[in-house]
Parts: C-alpha cells; sequence; structure tokens
C-alpha cells in the first residue's frame, strides 16, 4: 500500500507541476498593453557584464506567441544589450508549449530612448552596480 501512495505521490508531482522561471517583476508595460518583466532573483554579473532573463508577454498575439524568455547580456557602461536565448512560448508567462528555441545573432544593440528595453535595462543597472 506505501509504494502505490508513494507512486500516486511522484506521479501527481510531476503531472501538475509547471515551469518555475523564479519571480518575476514586472518592469514596463507598453501603449499596446504588451508587459516585459525580468527575473530579479536570477540577475547575476560577471566582469563588466549583467546576465539575466527578461519574459515578454504579448497583448496581441495573431502568430500564436503569447510569450518569449530573453536571455540577456547587458553592458551598463555604454548601455547596449545582446541577445544570447530566445525562446517562444504558446502560452503567457513562458508557460506551455515551446514554439521555437533559438540563438539570436551575436550583435550588440542599444536601446531607444523611451522605451520599455530603457525603463528594464536602467533599472537592472541601477539597482545591481
Amino acid at each position: 500500500m506505501k509504494k502505490i501512495t508513494l507512486l500516486l505521490v511522484i506521479i501527481f508531482t510531476f503531472l501538475f507541476s509547471t515551469t518555475s522561471w523564479g519571480e518575476w517583476e514586472l518592469s514596463s508595460k507598453n501603449l499596446n498593453g504588451t508587459k516585459f518583466y525580468y527575473d530579479k532573483d536570477r540577475v547575476r554579473k560577471s566582469g563588466k557584464y549583467f546576465y539575466f532573463w527578461e519574459l515578454v508577454n504579448y497583448s496581441n498575439t495573431e502568430d500564436g506567441i503569447f510569450s518569449t524568455t530573453l536571455y540577456v547580456q547587458l553592458d551598463c557602461s555604454i548601455f547596449r544589450n545582446k541577445y544570447l536565448k530566445r525562446q517562444n512560448y504558446k502560452n503567457w508567462m513562458g508557460e506551455g508549449e515551446m514554439i521555437s528555441d533559438m540563438t539570436p545573432p551575436d550583435e550588440w544593440e542599444y536601446p531607444k530612448p523611451n522605451t520599455s528595453g530603457e525603463t528594464l535595462y536602467n533599472k537592472i543597472c541601477e539597482e545591481h552596480q
């Protein structure tokens, strides 16, 4: 009887578990209603760079992508960023079936003024310096 109970506990634990990314903190919302988050518990610094996960919840989902997670390299010294990993999901908050998993081109980008990206990167640079 104990083996059956243990087996049922294990099955239900895996059956009802969801992806756990940590605690997402909302950083901004654009005019279209798209929300931008970052995993505040996983911001790491190595040398002059910060590394962290960003999550985008889209308000307009015409292509079936409800959210995207991005692994970001941020250079606060000259305020630029590089996306190291991009994953698209069928559900919000980076959950559900992963539609695509890609490594973007190795290129630095500079956030445009007064955008959600600039808001998020300023926040990380100020809080983690």
